[in-house]
């Protein structure tokens, strides 16, 4: 591993969503990330929807004041977004050297892209060797993200005055925290595992396979945290905020008392839920499955807001028949914070590893 490229500076990180913004101030050291300031901020409804900024004059006022009432200093920012407009497509080509990848994609964008690929910013990275007809082929994520979703953030951040670094991806930021760790929650070994990172978002869940700390998969659902709170809602006699707190007070989502309350109603309705989305990413991981035979998902990692409900974890065990976990450590990491709530900005600080 070369530190010699190692940030001098703590780095601010933003993860923003239509829910809230992620903020951590940390910085990548020898041993390891030290993050020493993290915050959320909430999203101003309807200011920002599916990775697209709607309103930047209120996104603007309100991180200028929480990043002055938090103290933040840092200039420097990596900022990590998704959104269902960013495509990503597993291409198959030629086996070619690293410096011809690059032509053959824009050659054929036209093919996997379905707008116009000159309105996208296309990065690239090679997940594995393939053999069609005995002959080796290159395996390549392709990742397309809107120019105006990218040039958008970037004016957002330098009216703020910061230093805008990085734009990085959902999915990439998680993969290179499993990459740089080799344990995770104390107890497991990252090494010649493939994982499935679910992180279950506010509007969406986002989906990532990887393998050997490479993004084998990269999807969105488009079931989150706010479809499982309108169904309850419709159905339950709460308020949001009586329902937040319901929520907390779940012992275990996988056990229902005998006699009917309210509470055992809310818990069956949110139990469907899950069970709709779990439908929806089983459809990514049969497809991951059978795109080659020796595909294997060893390991479920649960991460986002709705990883905190107590029993999260085996109710995916059970329905996928796969180990599954609520990320709360790594091994390599410094944070004395809810680790499943800010692996994203976290992720994308650490720079060494390339994924």
């Amino acid at each position: 591993m070369n530190l010699s490229f190692l940030p001098k500076k703590k780095i601010l990180s933003l993860d923003i969503g239509s829910y809230e913004i992620k903020v951590v101030e940390g910085k990548e050291t020898k041993k390891g990330i030290i993050i020493d300031n993290y915050f959320t901020i909430p999203m101003p409804k309807g200011a920002y929807r599916n990775g697209k900024i709607v309103d930047k004059d209120l996104i603007h006022y309100v991180l200028k004041e929480k990043l002055k009432e938090n103290k933040v200093k840092s200039k420097d920012t990596y900022l990590t977004i998704n959104s269902s407009s960013i495509l990503t497509r597993d291409v198959i080509i030629p086996k070619v050297d690293y410096e011809e990848i690059d032509d053959i994609l824009k050659f054929q964008l036209e093919d996997y892209i379905p707008m116009n690929p000159e309105s996208y910013i296309v990065q690239f990275k090679i997940i594995g060797h393939v053999y069609r007809k005995d002959i080796e082929k290159l395996n390549i994520l392709l990742i397309a993200i809107p120019k105006d979703i990218v040039e958008s953030h970037y004016k957002l951040l330098k009216d703020l005055e910061l230093n805008p670094l990085v734009l990085d991806y959902q999915p990439n930021s998680m993969a290179k925290l499993i990459k740089y760790n080799g344990i995770i929650n104390d107890n497991y070994a990252t090494e010649d595992i493939t994982f499935a990172g679910i992180d279950i978002g506010y509007d969406n869940t986002k989906v990532t396979i990887v393998k050997n700390g490479i993004i084998q998969v990269a999807r969105i659902v488009e079931i989150g945290g706010k479809y499982i709170d309108q169904n309850i809602l419709n159905f339950c006699e709460y308020n949001q905020e009586e329902l937040e707190q319901m929520k907390k007070e779940i012992k275990n989502i996988n056990q229902i008392e005998e006699e009917y309350s309210e509470h055992n109603r809310m818990i069956n309705i949110m139990k469907n839920s899950f069970e709709s989305l779990n439908e929806k990413i089983d459809i990514i991981f049969r497809y991951y499955l059978t795109r080659e035979i020796n595909n294997k998902i060893n390991m479920i990692l649960l991460f986002g807001g709705n990883a905190n409900i107590n029993g999260i974890s085996n109710l995916f065990s059970n329905y996928f028949n796969i180990p599954s976990i609520k990320v709360e450590s790594f091994n390599n990491l410094d944070f004395n914070g809810e680790i499943s709530k800010y692996v994203n900005p976290i992720g994308s600080i650490f720079r060494t590893v390339e994924v």
